[in-house]
């Protein structure tokens, strides 16, 4: 065998090798130091390397916590099997569950289309109002919902910008002089004064004594500063494509930056609430729906607002500052806001699926927000102390759209049929089922570094740590989770970089 086709062998099968060495280069921890601990590291290592690489699917290896941990003996199958649906994920099947409602119902491009004819049709308050939809609706359901929603939006609005914009470019190479149009044709005059051509032919109506007509071409010749039409295409068209590149980048921008801000908006806000819980339950600091979104959502306006700007300012500088719109501009605009209005037209009336799931958005909102105000004040009161959790709501809310009927059950049609929004089967098939056990496999992993006192080691390896300023540990943090999330996904980050610290 070759040197270029053992190379060739060997990369067609790394996912299968990585997969059985990584346990076998691993194997001397547990079998030299033979604790605990070193099975839990053992274990959490070989789930680390598995994730970061995906050699197999993620959801694949969040299973292997239900297999590994009771068989190295860390922990029990009845301790790790209800990890995978606590309290913290149904907070996150009920949202998933009622985005999809949305989704379902297209409330979501009814949202959206609002907010854009809302704003303006300048291009940077078009981009801006994109951004604010997009980050509205990535807050209550999936970034990648949100993305793929909105992202067929800003491609109508940016093929709209590139329509005009070449018609406007037509018309910079048309004279009109005594209402007769000249159109440009290549420059024969010197090119070094800059001199062009502009023909047009006429047809001359001579009448003879026989009355008959002689038809005879007339060219008249116009010099005038030579334009450069190949040149402004190019630039145009340069323009155009940056302009894409900016309104893409501002859909997949504002999508991350919704989805920290709201506790639902993320499965790591999710996972950080459960970790938070699961190690700190026993203080008074805890986590709900109504402070994170204190916390996080001042954080997310300011994000979106500097990313606007830097978006604006690296592919739409030139009008960024501009207070007037040329009469070009004011021409795209008024057929962007002709056709935004189009679209919502096309959308038709709202209907009464539409109706009850924006009532069951309210309620929703209104609900988490006003659950557990303080330790004394809230609606969640009413029932026993810490009986109701932000989870209970999410999973009320989220199957209501599976009971209530698709259509208005009051009206006078015989053949009304009772159908819900939302049938189990699609939702079946559009939760994000490798979210939740990522999720499960992140809560087992730090009760297993609880149980089996890794996390005990783990912080005496890192004491040196303690004498770093907060604020550097911090942007040490950043600045690792940063790249790790470069190369493999959020969840799994979060997941395989928590661990107590003393």
């Amino acid at each position: 065998m070759t040197k270029i086709s053992l190379l060739n062998c060997l990369k067609q099968r790394w996912n299968l090798l990585l997969l059985i060495l990584t346990p076998l280069i691993l194997l001397p921890l547990p079998i030299i130091m033979n604790n605990s601990q070193a099975r839990c590291g053992y274990i959490v290592l070989i789930l680390s390397v598995y994730w970061i690489s995906e050699v197999i699917p993620l959801p694949v290896t969040a299973l292997l916590p239900l297999i590994l941990f009771p068989m190295a003996g860390v922990l029990t199958a009845d301790v790790v099997a209800p990890h995978y649906f606590k309290d913290i994920i149904s907070l996150f099947f009920g949202s998933m569950a009622f985005g999809y409602a949305v989704e379902k119902v297209n409330l979501h491009r009814r949202i959206a289309l609002f907010v854009l004819s809302w704003v303006g049709m300048a291009t940077k308050w078009i981009m801006a109002g994109m951004m604010g939809a997009t980050a509205f609706l990535s807050m209550w359901m999936n970034n990648t919902a949100s993305t793929s929603i909105m992202l067929p939006v800003a491609l109508a609005v940016v093929h709209e910008l590139g329509i005009y914009s070449e018609n406007s470019l037509n018309r910079q190479h048309v004279a009109v002089i005594n209402g007769i149009a000249f159109e440009s044709t290549n420059g024969k005059g010197s090119d070094e004064n800059k001199i062009e051509e502009l023909t047009h032919t006429t047809q001359s109506c001579q009448t003879s004594k026989s009355e008959t007509f002689v038809e005879t071409n007339t060219h008249l010749k116009l010099l005038c500063c030579k334009r450069q039409k190949p040149e402004v295409d190019d630039k145009s068209k340069k323009k155009h494509d940056q302009l894409k590149k900016g309104f893409l980048l501002a859909v997949a921008y504002s999508s991350s930056i919704g989805g920290l801000s709201s506790l639902v908006g993320t499965a790591p806000n999710v996972y950080l609430k459960g970790f938070v819980e699961s190690k700190y339950g026993g203080t008074g600091f805890r986590i709900n729906f109504l402070n994170f979104l204190l916390f996080a959502l001042p954080v997310g306006i300011l994000m979106l607002i500097l990313c606007w700007f830097w978006l604006q300012w690296c592919y739409n500088k030139q009008e960024l500052f501009q207070c007037r719109p040329s009469s070009e501009m004011l021409e795209v605009q008024t057929h962007l806001k002709v056709m935004l209005n189009k679209q919502y037209k096309d959308l038709g009336r709202p209907k009464w699926s539409e109706f009850t799931v924006a009532a069951i958005f309210i309620m929703l909102i209104v609900l988490w927000v006003t659950r557990e105000l303080s330790d004394t004040t809230g609606w969640s009161l009413i029932f026993q102390r810490k009986h109701i959790t932000d989870g209970t709501v999410a999973i009320f809310c989220g199957i209501l759209p599976l009971i209530l009927p698709d259509s208005n059950p009051f009206n006078r049609k015989h053949d009304w049929k009772y159908e819900p929004i939302v049938k189990w089967t699609q939702l079946a098939q559009n939760v994000s089922w490798g979210s939740i056990l990522l999720l499960g496999a992140g809560l087992t992993i730090a009760t297993a570094f609880e149980k089996s006192k890794l996390s005990d080691s783990v912080a005496k390896i890192l004491g040196f740590v303690s004498g770093v300023p907060r604020a550097a540990a911090s942007i040490i943090i950043i600045i690792v989770s940063g790249f790790f999330t470069e190369v493999t996904s959020n969840t799994s980050t979060a997941v395989t970089s928590t661990a107590k610290e003393d």
